[in-house]
């Protein structure tokens, strides 16, 4: 092969810097909101066997300007 015919070949590499901190950071928020959502589940499953245990109804008062009823 010719001089003229060859061209450089640079070698890229797959995980650099830049995609490493980014998969990092994409794994560390994912985490985290896994546990937020663990946990909310996990108090809402507590909350509903602790009501059903006791038969206990929730009583809301709400005298917000927000309030369903009022608004409708």
């Amino acid at each position: 092969m010719a001089v003229s015919t060859t061209y450089a070949y640079r070698e890229n590499r797959f995980f650099d810097f830049k995609i490493l901190s980014d998969i990092l950071r994409f794994l560390m928020i994912n985490v985290i909101l896994a546990f937020i959502f663990l946990f909310l589940s996990l108090e809402e499953l507590d909350w509903f066997l602790l009501s059903s245990r006791q038969k206990q109804n929730d009583v809301i008062i709400d005298k917000s300007s927000w309030n369903i009823k009022k608004i409708f």
